[in-house]
């Protein structure tokens, strides 16, 4: 009589990512980009749902083009540029950027501050601050000069707009030390 064969291998199976071989350090740089994402989307959300509701002399908060403007700031000029190419075009495409030429504004002050850091400052939390309130502000002030050529903003909102930056920018020491622990996960970081 014949033996019965009691083992039986498993099926393979194999997915997507079983297929991708990625290094240590690049799981962690995608790993990385992941939670900027993650972030950007929480920012995004509490902007729309709860900070957009609250209103300090009819002005409210710019979280995303804040967060978008600390990554490219904290990632440096060669990664930060792209990032904030992208993530300006993807804000654009959510239906919550101002217009279409907040991509142009939101990418060249990115790029404009990082420049500006790496080249003139040290690497702090008082440079990043700095950097960011600077591309913010200009940020608010094209907002504002669009608005007013397009007959949507009175002169006397100026005022409104500039507060706008103030109110966004103290998020600024909340999202700073979230976004260096995430920047440490892996892939060229500027170190501070």
């Amino acid at each position: 009589m014949a033996k019965r064969q009691d083992f039986r291998p498993d099926k393979p199976t194999t997915s997507f990512f079983s297929h991708l071989i990625l290094t240590k350090n690049q799981q962690k740089t995608l790993l990385k980009w992941v939670f900027y994402t993650l972030l950007l989307i929480f920012l995004s959300v509490v902007q729309d749902v709860l900070l957009s509701q609250v209103r300090l002399f009819g002005s409210t908060t710019e979280l995303i083009p804040c967060g978008i403007f600390l990554i490219c700031i904290l990632e440096g000029t060669h990664t930060g540029s792209v990032f904030a190419l992208v993530a300006s075009l993807l804000y654009l495409f959510s239906g919550t950027a101002p217009g279409p030429y907040s991509m142009v504004a939101i990418t060249f002050f990115s790029v404009g501050a990082c420049i500006f850091r790496q080249a003139y400052l040290q690497e702090s939390f008082s440079s990043a601050f700095l950097c960011t309130a600077m591309a913010m502000f200009c940020y608010v002030l094209t907002n504002f000069l669009f608005g007013l050529f397009l007959g949507l903003a009175p002169l006397s909102r100026v005022f409104g707009f500039l507060l706008t930056a103030v109110l966004t920018l103290l998020s600024v020491p909340i999202l700073y030390p979230v976004l260096k622990a995430i920047g440490a996960f892996g892939g060229y970081q500027w170190k501070e």
